[in-house]
């Protein structure tokens, strides 16, 4: 079986998504929730599955605005089939980017001998690996995106057909649903650029009205629910989302993720290249053979929309908006620029091809013997780390054996690449590539996390700990932290914020059962339990938002104290 034959096996593909979903499902269920928005999110869901409002979402029961409500329909219905867990609220992006991995691998194979080789690129890419084990909106957005997308290849390549506008419009709507206008925005730009500079040689040139009616219609799909929502909600969900929400990400840096005003706006302007480099990895460094790459390539094409030409006029509109759309935005955050990763991974695929040809073989080998240089210097530099920060900083020390083990699987492999790229056997090089990011990503799900979350995540793993032992009608409290992971692991339970000793000393005058959990550090003088009160559980750790250290004591009064004079 020849090279190309063997990407382009639909066998191949198939158990490359499935080998991708695998990896991804182990991963995701070996931490607890990281991110902050990670937090927010699986509590949401939890409170929508135990409260059975499925119109709108809630956080600590009060309106979640921030987004709409797909991503919660999706999570409840997962908890309600594997339970609240990590699992449970991360399965949904696991499943969507294995789904993203068959869509690009699909989409290359219309294209490229080296179709199969595409999903494999886009698995095992760092960026499409984070969003794929979070609870969060990516992996999901990026998924009804490229469903879109997928929708407008085929009419690329074959003419519109009539089931085009119905799929097309519904992903567009579930993408709205989802993460709200920029589901829109992303696809039809694309789409729409794509188009432009087609000027009429593609059969899709008739697509342009059949995208508006698409757009119309996901637009149509999502006010199916946002006029609902918005009445049950006062004109809330609107106000807070689009009114003020909208205009904040446009023009304001929210949270410090981005920089205001024209010199930092400027400063930032190579934040997304940036990003590509390091998302991408090790995958980047195909890209030192792009463009000649597309020009090279021995493909057989019935019509222009399956030519090389062709094909690198739909990259760039696929690729070329969403960096333009998301540079102009002021908050700036990494998965801002997944839409491109798929299109990418088809770009690394068709430079793979290219290499092979023999009128470019010599000229890609010489290339990436250059490129790998730079690359296995970088890489080098990060095995040091892994091995020597551990030992240098003691907050670290746990993490030694595992900092060894990385740090040294990493320059073995970086040796054993070394070989093939001075034989110019690019192909085997990919495979190697492929195979090493899935047993990275392993060893970070077996060796790292489960050690690091000891010391970062003390309130989520105090919040698991203590858990059990809450009565059902305890209120709860919290001062001198706000971490929303506590929510999600107290069961989303309702938690009071205290700012300082008049709002302790007037929850502590409330009846029932009740629960404590402070923050030493931030709170002096709470470090006894007050009365009533028994110690539960202590956890110490750093915090990795604010810095510092972290001190957090859980106390528990389980009767109701006596108020006879």
């Amino acid at each position: 079986m020849s090279t190309g034959s063997f990407w382009s096996s639909r066998w191949l593909l198939g158990a490359i998504v499935v080998v991708v979903w695998i990896v991804l499902l182990i991963t995701a269920s070996r931490s607890t929730l990281w991110d902050r928005d990670e937090a927010r999110y699986a509590t949401a869901a939890l409170e929508m599955e135990k409260s059975g409002n499925l119109l709108y979402p809630t956080f600590n029961q009060e309106l979640r605005a921030a987004k709409p409500v797909m991503i919660y329909w999706l999570m409840a219905a997962s908890i309600q089939v594997l339970g609240p867990n990590e699992l449970g609220v991360r399965f949904v992006s696991t499943l969507a980017i294995a789904l993203v991995c068959l869509l690009t691998g699909l989409i290359a194979r219309e294209f490229l001998e080296t179709g199969a080789m595409a999903a494999v690129i886009a698995g095992t890419s760092p960026m499409l690996i984070l969003v794929g084990t979070a609870a969060t909106t990516d992996a999901t957005l990026l998924f009804f995106i490229l469903l879109a997308e997928w929708v407008f290849v085929q009419a690329w390549l074959n003419g519109p057909r009539r089931w085009h506008v119905p799929v097309m419009g519904a992903a567009i709507g579930l993408a709205l649903l989802t993460k709200g206008p920029v589901g829109l925005a992303v696809p039809v730009l694309s789409i729409a650029t794509a188009l432009a500079l087609a000027r009429g040689r593609s059969e899709a040139g008739a697509f342009a009205t059949k995208l508006a009616l698409a757009g119309a219609l996901g637009v149509l799909i999502f006010l199916a629910w946002g006029i609902p929502a918005n009445a049950a909600t006062g004109g809330e969900y609107w106000r807070i989302a689009m009114a003020e929400g909208m205009p904040r990400r446009l023009f304001t840096a929210m949270e410090n993720h981005g920089g205001e005003g024209l010199v930092p706006f400027l400063l930032h302007l190579p934040y997304y290249p940036l990003v590509l480099v390091v998302g991408f990895l090790p995958w980047t460094i195909f890209l030192a053979l792009v463009p000649q790459s597309l020009r090279n390539l021995e493909t057989p094409a019935p019509n222009w929309a399956r030519s090389p030409q062709g094909l690198r006029v739909l990259l760039t509109g696929m690729i070329v908006p969403t960096f333009v759309l998301m540079t102009l935005v002021v908050s700036k955050l990494p998965h801002y620029i997944q839409p491109v990763f798929p299109w990418f991974a088809i770009l690394a695929a068709a430079a793979l091809q290219a290499a092979g040809s023999a009128a470019f073989a010599a000229t890609a080998a010489r290339r990436m013997r250059v490129a790998f240089v730079v690359f296995a210097m970088a890489g080098l530099l990060a095995a040091a780390a892994l091995i020597a920060v551990p030992w240098l900083w003691l907050p670290l020390a746990s993490l030694r054996g595992a900092g060894a083990f990385l740090g040294l699987f990493t320059a073995g492999l970086l040796a054993v690449l070394t070989w093939f790229y001075w034989q110019g056997r690019l192909q085997t090089a990919a495979r190697i590539h492929a195979a090493g990011m899935m047993a990275w990503l392993l060893a970070c799900a077996f060796l790292v996390l489960p050690s690091l979350e000891q010391m970062v995540k003390p309130a989520q793993l105090l919040a698991r700990e203590i858990q059990p032992q809450i009565p059902p009608a305890a209120a709860i409290a919290a001062l001198g932290w706000h971490e929303p992971g506590m929510h999600f692991y107290l069961g989303a339970r309702r938690i009071s914020h205290l700012h300082g000793a008049s709002d302790l000393g007037s929850w502590l005058q409330g009846e029932g059962p009740r629960l404590l959990i402070v923050n030493e550090n931030a709170a002096a003088g709470i470090s006894p339990p007050p009365p009533g009160f028994r110690l539960l559980a202590t956890r110490r750790g750093i915090d990795h938002v604010h810095g510092g250290g972290i001190r957090l004591t859980a106390f528990l009064r389980e009767e109701i104290p006596d108020r006879r004079p």
